[in-house]
């Protein structure tokens, strides 16, 4: 079952995310940081037997700090949970869901992952984690002329503050 997070998932959100991406901290301290704080997100998890599975997290792209759509981060399924098609149901189900579903989408990862959900290299705008746009790509986006750095919410940088 998907279903939206609630501030109570919290905890074992923040687990899942450090027991997917162990040894790295960054993802579980972005989850609370977005959670916790004045940016409007979008958070869904996949539950099974009330113990949630897989998490993804949505969170507003900006350019000159407008939204202009969103990014997918970050998106994770519970170690041995793995390789059984959760994320990329999690994934797949989101992506048609309000509010999400007409707005463009921006992803940071494995191109060949994120090409199967329609997802396309963009040479505009230019990600500041990735500055070759080697594994940024986008959903949803045409405006491919106007060239500026996409802006993410400060819970990004506090996170990597944070895990530092």
């Amino acid at each position: 079952m998907i279903r939206p997070a609630t501030p109570t998932d919290l905890p074992a959100i923040k687990s899942l995310f450090d027991d997917a991406f162990k040894p790295s901290v960054y993802e579980s301290r972005l989850a609370e940081r977005v959670f916790s704080g004045p940016i409007p997100y979008h958070c869904w998890v996949s539950e099974e037997d009330n113990h949630i599975l897989a998490c993804i997290l949505y969170t507003p792209a900006l350019k000159d700090a407008l939204p202009i759509g969103y990014h997918l981060a970050p998106v994770a399924v519970r170690p041995d949970c793995q390789d059984k098609g959760y994320g990329s149901h999690l994934i797949e189900t989101t992506l048609q869901l309000d509010p999400i579903r007409n707005a463009p989408v921006f992803v940071l990862g494995d191109p060949h992952f994120y090409e199967r959900f329609g997802f396309a290299a963009t040479p505009n705008p230019s990600c500041p984690y990735d500055p070759g746009n080697d594994y940024f790509r986008a959903l949803r986006w045409t405006h491919t002329e106007d060239k500026f750095s996409i802006g993410y919410a400060d819970a990004f940088k506090d996170a990597e503050d944070a895990a530092s």
